[in-house]
């Protein structure tokens, strides 16, 4: 049986530690036009070697004359290339971040998360599963980090799995989550 067969909603929690992960990490940002993102992602990417590399690994022809036109603003890169530059944007800034951002939730002997399991409003009453908030403190970020920052759904899936495993007979009912929140 799949998940969200009977109607429950959520995403795996994987993919909601990758989104909070990207949001303390200021590598998305939801209230920027597309044109401010995209400002960004070229600024970012231009200032190091590294950041013209990834660009070359996402599949973006670097000719100076167009990369000079974005910049400035006299031209706008095609719709399939602002997808490709928002790609080494990402992982620029994850590889970037990785360090800060493990120091950080490392500190003080961790960081506390708020897990929000997924959401049965949707799932007829004698099929739902009784799941509530839970917090738990993760001690070691360092693999977690690591995988987020390679963009490592599946080494991410198994960081996720050990930390729910630590919640008791009921951890299955974490794999799929609404939210995750970061005391960070």
């Amino acid at each position: 049986m799949g998940f969200g067969r009977l109607g429950a909603q959520g995403v795996p929690g994987e993919v909601a530690l990758t989104a909070t992960l990207d949001e303390i990490a200021q590598v998305t940002d939801p209230y920027k036009t597309p044109q401010a993102r995209l400002s960004r992602n070229l600024l970012y990417l231009t200032r190091s070697p590294t950041g013209y590399a990834l660009m070359r690994d996402c599949g973006i022809r670097l000719d100076k004359h167009k990369i000079t036109g974005w910049l400035a603003g006299e031209r706008v890169p095609a719709t399939e290339q602002q997808a490709r530059l928002e790609e080494a944007f990402r992982r620029l800034r994850r590889r970037n971040m990785r360090p800060s951002l493990t120091r950080r939730l490392n500190a003080d002997g961790g960081t506390r998360v708020e897990i929000h399991p997924a959401d049965q409003s949707d799932v007829d009453p004698q099929h739902q599963r009784t799941a509530r908030w839970r917090h738990k403190n993760i001690y070691r970020w360092d693999p977690i980090v690591a995988a987020w920052s390679r963009s490592d759904l599946q080494d991410l899936n198994h960081q996720w799995r050990y930390v729910v495993t630590e919640l008791g007979s009921d951890w299955r009912r974490y794999e799929h989550v609404t939210h995750l929140g970061f005391l960070a």
